[in-house]
This record gives structure tokens, sequence and C-alpha cells, in this order.
């Protein structure tokens, strides 16, 4: 098989990206849980806020880029846990507003609160320039990576991989 030249910097330099991603998550996801929530439940309830009487399901996934299917289930959890309330829109009966309770809210500003910490805690090794510098590298992959087209790159493998065998 022909694979890739693959330098030893890009993988050291890629795996060292998805490692930090996936720590920073799992300790998002801790410091969430110690209020109760998940980084879902955490992202809807703050998408409700924000969104004021706009905030239907439809906004909410929106918002959040997911659909609404995905919103629905974290929804209903929500309102099991009393978090949220839903009310029928007075000029479609058949679509509600969220609506945080005062628990939700409570909840919500104690959990944003936490976030802000573990934001600026996380950050705290790093000054100004560091920060702007990890801010402009990282907004740079992301868009390089929105230039990739993953199915394209896999079609490309399996043709050379087809040509070899």
């Amino acid at each position: 098989m022909n694979e890739p030249k693959l330098s030893r910097l890009q993988a050291s330099s890629w795996i060292a990206v998805v490692e930090t991603y996936q720590e920073c998550n799992r300790r998002y996801a801790a410091m969430l849980r110690e209020f109760d929530l998940t980084v879902p439940q955490f992202d809807v309830l703050n998408a409700i806020h924000s969104l004021g009487d706009n905030a239907l399901p439809k906004r909410i996934a929106e918002r959040m880029l997911v659909t609404r299917g995905n919103v629905s289930g974290v929804l209903n959890r929500l309102q099991e846990h009393r978090l949220i309330v839903t009310r029928q829109t007075l000029n479609d009966r058949r679509s509600f507003v969220c609506e945080l309770t005062p628990a939700g809210a409570k909840r919500l500003d104690a959990a944003k609160t936490a976030a802000a910490l573990f934001i600026e805690e996380q950050l705290s090794p790093f000054d100004e320039d560091e920060m702007q510098s990890i801010e402009r590298k990282m907004r740079a992959m992301k868009t390089h990576l929105e230039t990739l087209d993953p199915v394209a790159i896999a079609l490309r493998a399996k043709t050379q991989e087809e040509l070899v065998a």
C-alpha cells in the first residue's frame, strides 16, 4: 500500500490537538456534573435563556447547530428535572416555547459562574499574546478543515488502495 508520508511533527501535533480537546471536554463535563447537568443540557439552558420568547425547539437546535430531534431528548430531560417548562405559542398551537423555571435559572447561573472560572483557570498559564496566538491558530485550523472534503479524501485513499491491489 502506498501510504501518504506523515511527518512525526504532523502526527504529534494532530495528537496534541485531539488529546487537548478530549481532556478539556472530560474536565468541563465533570465540572458541569457537579450541577447535575450534561454539556448538552447546559448548552440548551443557555440557548433558552438567550433566545427568550423565541426559544422554540427549532431555534434552539439552530443555535446549537444540531437537529431538532437531538434537542427533543434534552428538552424532555430538562422538563423532567423541572428546569424548564413549555407553553404553546399564541399564533401556532402546534409549536411551543421553552422557558427556564426559577430552579432552572438558578442552576444555569451557578453553572455559568463555574464555567467562566473553568475557562479562566484553564487558560491561566498563558499570557494575552499566547492566547491570541492560540486563538488565531485554532481559527486557521478550523477554516482549513472546512475546506477539506473527508469523503473525497477517503475515495482518493480507496482508489490508491485499488491501484496497488
